[in-house]
């Protein structure tokens, strides 16, 4: 992206704070990305547990840094602030050190907008892990909700109290949000004789992996944090995200790099399972319009949900994965070599968004067709990982 390209996309700050936590990830730098250009402040915080390579994480983060530092160049003293704070979210000194940074960004106003998508991802882990994956989704997460709650965000506006803030253009009192990342997995293989697609209102309480299981606690923590704190929370169930900087761990990084190298990939069933693949910008998109949903709904744009809601954000296409594997070793220009195994019990068939209430609540309609966003995913993993320049 050139110089210009940033200015003509890029607002001058909002006065908005908003803390990340899990920002060097994936989809967490490409969120803090969107808030900078959009002129928000934004406070970035992440641990880096050794899930995957830090350095992925380091580099992701020097994305966020360069993005940050070419708006500063465009709009000068306009320009929205950043700051980066290695912080664990099962810490609440940690998380307290996270708010005191973003007051200083909004005058002493206090931060009234979080987006939690730290946490430990992955259903193929051994149930041995399970300790592992409660600490860093349900403690975590209820850390954030309990920090939420210290800091005001279940105050109410027109209360006179400092959280009371307007914000520029937006014309209401600003009071306090949290949106969180959850995940389809928490619906399971879906209920028997289940044809698709998984819409919000339908039982999530078989999960198939200790992964999903924790999903579905925070969930249930968070709805509990509204009742009894008045903390408004938006949970994303985020339907398989694909694009630049996708981890590790994803198929598009583990079937990529063995189709280049001519190493077997492990299918599992005879490539009838099915999932509904989005764009990392669509995901964005929709996580930015959760984050403002009580504004857009009082503007008119949306239409009003509750204080708790959860919202499917997918792309309302399911994607054989022969047809995964036909279109990824296209873009890669080799034959894949394909080993079939059973399909693991953690592993539905199908997943698939009704996207009726992110539509209604979000105005969200993701734009960027499976094969394009896989194609973005193979631009950066070749430039980056697979043919990197020489130094």
């Amino acid at each position: 992206m050139t110089e210009g390209q940033l200015n003509a996309m890029t607002r001058p700050a909002t006065g908005q704070t908003v803390i990340v936590t899990g920002a060097a990830g994936f989809i967490g730098s490409h969120t803090s990305e969107a808030l900078l250009r959009r002129g928000d402040n934004v406070v970035a915080i992440d641990s880096f547990t050794p899930h995957y390579n830090p350095v992925r994480k380091q580099a992701n983060l020097a994305s966020v840094q360069a993005t940050a530092d070419a708006i500063r160049r465009a709009l000068g003293p306009s320009s929205p602030q950043y700051t980066f704070l290695e912080a664990d979210c099962c810490r609440a000194d940690d998380l307290d050190r996270a708010f005191q940074i973003g007051a200083t960004f909004s005058a002493g106003w206090p931060v009234r907008r979080m987006i939690h998508l730290a946490g430990r991802a992955g259903v193929r882990a051994p149930a041995s892990e399970a300790p592992n994956y409660v600490a860093m989704n349900v403690v975590a997460t209820t850390e954030i909700l309990e920090a939420c709650r210290r800091h005001g965000f279940g105050d109410t506006a027109g209360s006179g109290l400092p959280g009371d803030q307007v914000v520029e253009g937006q014309g209401q009192p600003l009071v306090g949000h949290l949106a969180m990342a959850s995940s389809s997995s928490v619906y399971g293989g879906g209920p028997p004789g289940w044809d698709g697609p998984f819409h919000e209102n339908m039982a999530a309480d078989r999960p198939l992996s200790v992964y999903a299981a924790t999903k579905r606690a925070t969930e249930v923590i968070a709805h509990a944090y509204t009742r009894v704190s008045n903390v408004r929370v938006t949970c994303l169930r985020f339907f398989t995200v694909v694009g630049p900087r996708a981890r590790p761990d994803l198929t598009p990084s583990i079937f990529g790099r063995a189709i280049w190298e001519g190493r077997p990939i492990t299918q599992f069933g005879d490539g009838s399972m099915a999932r509904d693949y989005t764009f990392v910008g669509d995901t964005v998109t929709g996580l930015l319009a959760s984050l403002d949903r009580f504004e857009r709904a009082n503007a008119g744009i949306v239409a009003h949900g509750d204080d708790y809601e959860v919202i499917n954000l997918g792309n309302d296409r399911p994607i054989t994965l022969s047809y995964y594997l036909e279109t990824l070793a296209g873009l890669l220009d080799r034959t894949p070599v394909i080993n079939e195994v059973p399909v693991p019990p953690s592993e539905p068939m199908r997943t698939w968004a009704d996207l009726s209430k992110a539509r209604r609540l979000l105005a969200y309609a993701p734009t960027t067709p499976f094969e394009e966003a896989l194609a973005s995913f193979i631009d950066w993993y070749r430039a980056t990982i697979l043919e990197p320049p020489v130094a």
